[in-house]
């Protein structure tokens, strides 16, 4: 039996102080997540999307309702708590990389189990490990200013992976990357949950992206309105989500 790595019930988050001007982002979003699926997130600017993510991932707090992750409910949990979860559960990958460029490849990816106080030679053997993976062995001594923006976007990649997290969160990561690069890091994230089970949520606005993905979450005014399955090949895929997109934008002529 398969199970489920995120359980997302009645979430909804509000921003804004009682007698003020609200603004309520999320309502009522309720959906599950099993271990090893490849999901995701898509709607218009402001549609909730990003919120979403950010509730997951323990950046931002619930207004109402429960976000249980790999069998804990961090919508329960004090912050000190969150912050130790969010290090050794979840893995990010951002639109801009987020590397520190002080640091060289090898130091960014294996930061994670610095701060897990994790020995050298298993450090070693797990950055080693994550860069073989993600064919970024050759460039683990080089520093971010000098590597292209498809190695720093992997070199990203292999730091949300090396500490094995439940689940890594995707927030727009083709955003910043040219076709050619945006295509290899998709068939990375692909291969990633294909080859070696990793559980992926992926927040984006593109169909193209999303076509990777097994399964896309629709939000809209801060609603889940519509799930889809992938059925078929990924073309057959990438035109169910364009035509769905046609729909959305038609209904809110």
């Amino acid at each position: 039996m398969i199970d489920s790595v995120v359980n997302v019930s009645n979430v909804s988050k509000v921003y804004g102080s009682k007698g003020e001007n609200q603004f309520q982002a999320l309502e009522e979003v309720s959906f599950s997540m099993q271990e090893g699926e490849f999901i995701g997130i898509m709607g218009a600017s402001g549609s909730g999307k990003t919120t979403l993510l950010n509730t997951i991932s323990t950046l931002d707090n619930v207004s109402g309702g429960q976000i249980e992750i790999a069998g804990t409910t961090i919508t329960e949990m004090k912050e000190q708590d969150l912050a130790d979860f969010r290090a050794r559960k979840l893995g990010f990958i951002f639109q801009d990389f987020n590397l520190l460029e002080s640091m060289t490849v090898y130091e960014n990816i294996a930061l994670p189990l610095f701060l897990q106080k994790m020995g050298g030679r298993n450090v070693q053997e797990r950055v080693d490990q994550v860069a073989d993976i993600l064919d970024i062995k050759d460039i683990l001594s080089k520093y971010p200013a000098i590597i292209s923006g498809g190695q720093k976007q992997r070199t990203a990649a292999a730091r949300a992976l090396v500490h094995n997290p439940s689940i890594i969160l995707a927030d727009e990561p083709t955003g910043a990357l040219d076709s050619s690069n945006a295509a290899s890091l998709l068939e990375t994230l692909q291969n990633l949950n294909e080859e070696h089970q990793v559980s992926i949520m992926m927040v984006t606005h593109d169909a193209y992206s999303a076509s990777y993905c097994e399964r896309i979450l629709f939000l809209e005014d801060g609603q889940l309105y519509k799930q889809i399955n992938k059925n078929g090949t990924r073309e057959e895929f990438f035109k169910n989500i364009l035509d769905e997109q046609a729909e959305a934008g038609r209904k809110k002529l």
